[in-house]
């Protein structure tokens, strides 16, 4: 073993600012392996994800085909959460149901429920714990953001916040809201919309390049030199790297080149993934041709004959893969410890046909859609198509050393879903996939004590008791918004 020390903040320094973050090495911690060298213990985690649709499908008397029959551990798997057996993590990942949020039924709004109206109205109390309002935006500060403000300490990134879905896909109509899941509180406690990065490429710049807006033409254009010359941002930074890697312990050394070899790797797919829509300070791209950005259905139609599998797609499939290994790789590295991401919208209308082969929209499956793919089976298809993500990040944190243990040890992931299965109180309808009553969610990782790997019950429980497991296991006391409790089964 190398017998220096190396500080949790080294990094390697290149020019103009480009800079790769280490991961936690053998030469970073004490002796027992359980703390950094300078006596902080290694940090924890937090990460918030988002499926813009139900559990079932309208009519359908099946409620779902996600919650498991089996109750603890060794739980079935139903097509919704197939996945995690591809990925192997059933052990890392806890299936939370019974959960429910409340509805007005024609009168007041009560405390951490919604409007009778469906969509968007559940955004407020199922990520920030509040009551939903007139609005289509939370009323309170988002758990991601509380978390931020509690344990994100000096690191570069104080929150990751992105979305997968590029785009609304629709004419007539715009988001108005619901293209996002995080908001922070403003000094009057107001809670004020974060809009997330939809670029991988921006992402990853933000990571490695530490972009900010030039101030003259002089340093832009330093800046697209740099950008439009290198092959790697690791070529910028080779010669750092050359001078650490023969100081390190082999285990150490190893590592280096998986995560140098890592970032390599991701950086090759973003170039290859469709660029943002241009803006007033943009970042060159890496080089490489990108397709173009899916545009909408030219005349709205969302399922049908009419509908066009050939639009509203922007290679989601690539984007969320990127997405989740760069949630994966500031959280390894330490460049940031809290993220949102959003993988659809609320009411999300994306082309499913590239992911699942349905011929209509993410929304409209819910709604009998496609007539070859109706009901909650496929509704499930849709959903595993989530789960295959999340499940992919489960596995990542699984299986990277990080002290004498894993990064999923000092971790929490969440992945929440828009709605349930049963009464639309709208409309009246009893198997409704606009209803929030039997909704269930996920969450993994072990910090503070979490026991993954187990089916809960937890009738009468609000999803954000959840969030407020996780916020707890992470270090972060206290409630969520007007909902208080954690789930207690959830740490046995």
């Amino acid at each position: 073993m190398s017998p220096f020390k190396l500080n949790r903040r080294a990094m390697l320094k290149g020019a103009l600012g480009v800079s790769v973050a280490l991961p936690v090495l053998e030469i970073m911690l004490d002796s027992s392996g359980s703390a950094l060298a300078q006596g902080m213990p290694l940090p924890k985690r937090y990460l918030v994800c988002f499926d813009g649709q139900s559990l079932g499908g309208d009519d359908d008397p099946l409620r779902d085909d996600y919650v498991p029959n089996a109750v603890g551990r060794n739980y079935d798997l139903k097509s919704a959460l197939a996945p995690l057996a591809a990925n192997n993590v059933r052990d890392e990942v806890s299936v939370v149901s019974g959960l429910s949020i409340p509805t007005a039924k024609g009168g007041a709004v009560p405390a951490a429920g919604r409007r009778d109206d469906f969509h968007v109205s559940s955004l407020s109390p199922l990520l920030s714990g509040v009551r939903s309002g007139d609005a289509t935006a939370a009323m309170g500060p988002t758990s991601d953001q509380v978390v931020a403000l509690a344990i994100a300490a000096n690191t570069p990134l104080k929150s990751l916040v992105y979305r997968v879905q590029v785009g609304w896909y629709l004419t007539v109509s715009a988001p108005y809201g619901r293209d996002i899941i995080s908001y922070k509180a403003d000094a009057n406690g107001k809670a004020v919309a974060i809009p997330p990065v939809v670029s991988p490429k921006a992402a990853f710049d933000a990571m490695f390049l530490n972009f900010t807006p030039p101030v003259d033409d002089a340093e832009a254009k330093k800046r697209e030199f740099l950008l439009r010359s290198r092959r790697s941002v690791l070529d910028v930074v080779g010669a750092s790297a050359e001078k650490l890697i023969p100081k390190l312990g082999s285990a150490d050394k190893l590592r280096m080149t998986q995560h140098l070899d890592e970032i390599r790797d991701l950086e090759r797919r973003i170039v290859a993934i469709p660029p943002p829509a241009a803006g007033a300070c943009q970042k060159p791209p890496a080089p490489g041709a990108d397709p173009a950005i899916g545009g909408p259905q030219a005349t709205d139609v969302t399922s049908g004959s009419g509908f066009n599998i050939n639009t509203g797609y922007s290679g989601e499939e690539e984007r969320a893969r990127a997405f989740c290994d760069l949630v994966y790789m500031a959280f390894a590295c330490d460049l940031s410890r809290v993220g949102s991401l959003m993988f659809t919208m609320f009411q999300s209308h994306m082309n499913m046909y590239p992911l699942t082969g349905h011929r209509c929209d993410l929304h409209e499956i819910g709604h009998g859609g496609d007539p070859t793919s109706k009901g909650t089976l496929g509704v499930s298809k849709a959903i595993a198509w989530h789960v295959k993500h999340f499940a992919y990040l489960v596995q990542r944190f699984r299986d990277t050393p990080e002290g004498g243990g894993k990064l999923i040890d000092n971790s929490v992931l969440v992945l929440l879903h828009e709605g349930g299965h049963g009464l639309d109180t709208s409309s009246g309808k009893i198997n409704s996939s606009h209803s929030t009553e039997n909704m269930a969610c996920l969450i993994a990782g072990r910090a503070g004590g979490l026991s993954p790997g187990q089916h809960v019950i937890a009738t009468g429980k609000h999803p954000a008791n959840v969030l407020i497991t996780a916020m707890n296991a992470v270090g972060v006391p206290g409630n969520l918004g007007e909902v208080s409790g954690n789930i207690p089964e959830l740490l046995m």
